[in-house]
């Protein structure tokens, strides 16, 4: 049994907590006042408040206003009613149809696709089977900040119940490959699957398409996503049988057959938000290696590492290029689904030479106040050797942000993939907790863009050498985006 926290429509945390946060605060000022004006009354005044408050509490607590308490061991075949399956879709409705800007998609084709899903609630569904209902109409807002991701206690459950398919799976190109051996099943890493249950791998890719959130139409955020998550999105919405039959192609072309069984394995048990923190949760955000004559930055993520602010770890890096004469830069910016706007401020402001703006479009008063649309200025000494750029279809929201500034002001070379995002994307986004299933909806409210003069709202930035890997790369950890970016500066260097 665990309590679900439902939470708060005002800012990113749960009810209870800024339900605390706001009687103290006001407890605070209370204490304050009476002490000031009635202070011979103010024991008195004090107890009744307090009171009040946990009074309060317990009213809002067994209403349910904080959450609920749900049993995990039922969660995976627990069912529902139509009535509370309904309840929940319009909860759904509701947050997108009312908050979400729309910048990707279109409001009516939207609202028809509800309208479908009312329809198709049956009575006696579990939590899976709504979820395969409804998470495609999701993915429709066309917003890879908007995800539903199943409940707690269903992800809880799954730690003990759960049972994936066995060998990990990735994608590359439009073929799935597995990444294991299985000796017994006469299975080697690099064989390519051409079907799972009479599934075919174009059936697979094809619902996997349609159950990954992305920006607009850019297919690249979740082709990424399923070449590295595969086995838990083929759980979610293809099949969690226990058993699979699965036909092969091995690397020399022969054919070959297999039976498999499901088999729990913990890291394929994420969920549609989850996973895009699930390769960093170590704070290992950013990196720095200076070579004899180039250096490359690795940012995982705009994130704060705990103990290594990236301010005075970005100002340190340049500082050092300086020193030691370096003037060939590689940021890798693969598998960087974005973060903060201030740390790629931060970044960017020692690579341009000129005071530019970020943020290109109208946001709130408080946003103003924050410092989002405040201009970024030089640093004192900006780096003016050669850049690369290592992008892929991860990098998104901030990450494309920017991305689309270095295109913008031509301050690199971009080598790789497709990123997953553009010079636009929709965000400020929020949390709730849907009643019955207690499933989680992360969804966006606000649209952001940068300046990106000649990129499109439906294509993400293109690499000017364009490099993925094959499954050879993969098998044998080969980096060939980082060999052929040494090349290029190697070139440069000569000329």
């Amino acid at each position: 049994m665990i309590f679900s926290t439902n939470k708060s429509s005002l800012i990113p945390i749960d009810t209870l907590i800024l339900f605390t946060v706001v009687c103290l605060l006001l407890t605070i000022i209370l204490f304050i006042l009476v002490n000031i004006k009635i202070r011979y009354k103010s024991k008195k005044i004090m107890r009744f408040w307090n009171v009040a408050c946990l009074f309060t509490m317990g009213i809002l607590f067994s209403g349910g206003v904080f959450g609920k308490f749900v049993d995990v061991k039922t969660a995976e075949r627990r069912t529902y009613t139509q009535k509370d399956l309904t309840q929940d879709l319009k909860q759904l409705e509701n947050c997108i149809m009312k908050e979400n800007p729309f910048y990707f998609s279109d409001r009516e084709s939207l609202s028809q696709l509800f309208l479908t899903a009312y329809e198709k609630i049956e009575d006696g569904m579990t939590e899976l089977d709504f979820y395969r209902l409804v998470n495609p109409m999701i993915v429709e807002v066309g917003c890879g900040h908007t995800n539903l991701s199943i409940s707690e206690a269903l992800v809880r459950n799954r730690e003990k119940s759960a049972k994936f398919f066995p060998l990990k799976v990735t994608l590359v190109d439009n073929e799935l490959y597995v990444l294991e051996d299985d000796t017994a099943k006469g299975i080697s890493a690099g064989d390519k699957i051409k079907s799972i249950n009479g599934k075919t791998s174009d059936e697979i890719i094809d619902t996997l398409m349609k159950n990954i959130s992305h920006d607009s139409i850019i297919e690249a955020k979740p082709r990424y996503i399923l070449s590295k998550h595969f086995n838990s999105r083929f759980y979610d919405f293809v099949d969690n049988s226990e058993s699979f039959h699965v036909k092969l192609m091995r690397r020399d072309g022969s054919s070959n057959t297999a039976d498999l069984q499901a088999k729990p394995r913990q890291e394929f048990n994420t969920t549609a938000w989850g996973l895009h923190f699930a390769e960093y949760q170590d704070s290992n955000y950013y990196e720095s290696m200076i070579y004899e004559d180039y250096a490359v930055l690795t940012i995982h993520c705009f994130a704060p590492e705990k103990q290594n602010k990236f301010d005075d770890y970005i100002n340190e890096f340049f500082l050092k290029l300086r020193e030691q004469n370096i003037s060939k830069l590689i940021i890798d910016l693969r598998g960087n689904y974005g973060g903060s706007p201030f740390m790629a401020k931060t970044l960017l402001s020692h690579l341009i030479t000129e005071q530019t703006s970020y943020f290109n479009c109208d946001l709130p008063r408080l946003h103003n106040l924050l410092g989002f649309q405040k201009p970024i200025s030089p640093a004192e000494s900006p780096f003016d050797g050669d850049l690369v750029v290592l992008i892929d279809g991860a990098c998104f929201s901030t990450t494309a942000h920017f991305c689309s500034l270095i295109k913008h002001h031509n301050l690199g070379t971009f080598v790789g993939s497709e990123t997953g995002g553009t010079y636009v994307c929709t965000d400020s986004s929020k949390d709730t907790v849907l009643k019955s299933t207690r499933m989680r909806l992360h969804y966006s409210t606000l649209t952001y863009k940068v300046l990106g003069q000649g990129l499109s709202k439906n294509s993400g930035i293109l690499p000017d050498l364009s490099i993925s890997p094959s499954i050879e790369n993969l098998l044998y950890n080969k980096d060939i985006a980082m060999e052929r970016t040494l090349q290029i500066l190697t070139e440069a260097k000569k000329d």
